[in-house]
């Protein structure tokens, strides 16, 4: 068949599987494109499949704009599509762009609900009712349907997979699910904050994640930063932070390992320096248990 009759079968059968190698290819790098060919059978595109940058995002995300640029987003491409023959059933189809796989994963795991049905979509995907979440290289995907219905569900899950397949992804790495230590860790717990985390401007590039320590969930954070000297004046900043808002902090060392315990009130942060690495466990309400949860962290940890 030639690529234009190719291209034709597609449109007609909709939700039928893209070949791998015209979703690659020059013609098919323009997303809206592929989304409208992706549109349902007896459903149809409402308006038009819409591109957005940064600046006008706020036109389609209005409330929710500033969180995808803090995580300096390129583009969002978003594509209605709606029943014909029920005009109050729909799905929106949204596309985002994030430039980089790790600020990809960020907005997606920053806004995933525990506990929800785990896909084998991309990287990782979830679903919650018949909407569904889809994390691929620097691509983060949403499909909310206006039902739950099982009808939806169905409808929705094919275009995930459509979508999910012509999504490129570039194999980059992740640092923070690399380095994050496996042993005691809760799934799908880690969750990565690009700036401000916690509310602190000096608090960048930080992920944390759940352990499992003497039946206790502690959750952990760990922050990447130029050199050793900037990991150092973070935790400074740290502890001037608790000396204005909390009720203090003490310096220990033990076994080798020096750590800042922060006395938050009706809980304790533990925090260390490792190299270029600021990290520690957070709202702890046992001192002794955050210590050394803070201590095997800081050991298990690759530079």
């Amino acid at each position: 068949m030639s690529l234009t009759g190719s291209l034709i079968a597609i449109f007609l059968i909709g939700l039928t599987s893209l070949d791998p190698a015209m979703a690659h290819s020059p013609k098919y790098q323009n997303l809206p494109d592929l989304v409208e060919n992706l549109t349902p059978i007896d459903w149809e595109l409402f308006d038009r499949v819409k591109r957005f940058t940064p600046e006008n995002l706020y036109e389609q995300i209005n409330g929710r704009a500033e969180f995808f640029l803090a995580y300096n987003i390129i583009s969002l491409t978003f594509g209605s599509f709606m029943n014909r023959k029920d005009n109050s059933q729909f799905i929106d189809l949204y596309i985002y762009n994030m430039g980089t796989p790790t600020n990809a994963f960020g907005v997606f795991s920053t806004e995933r609900s525990p506990g929800e049905k785990t896909l084998d979509l991309g990287r990782e995907a979830y679903r919650s009712d018949a909407n569904y979440y889809v994390w691929k290289g620097q691509y983060y995907m949403q499909i909310i349907a206006s039902d739950a219905s099982g009808e939806l569900q169905r409808i929705g899950m094919e275009l995930a997979g459509k979508v999910t397949d012509f999504l490129m992804d570039s194999g980059e790495t992740v640092w923070g699910l690399t380095t994050l230590p496996l042993k005691d860790r809760v799934p799908d717990s880690i969750q990565y904050f690009k700036v401000d985390f916690m509310g602190l401007d000096f608090m960048r590039n930080t992920y944390i994640a759940r352990y499992s320590k003497n039946d206790t969930d502690v959750t952990v954070f760990l922050s990447q930063r130029e050199s050793p000297e900037s990991a150092q004046a973070a935790v400074d900043q740290y502890a001037e932070f608790v000396k204005k808002y909390g009720k203090g902090v003490d310096h220990l060392r033990i076994d080798g390992v020096g750590l800042l315990s922060c006395d938050m009130g009706r809980n304790y942060d533990v925090i260390f320096q490792k190299g270029q690495l600021m990290g520690g466990v957070l709202s702890v309400k046992d001192r002794n248990l955050a210590v050394q949860a803070a201590i095997d962290f800081w050991r298990q940890l690759r530079q």
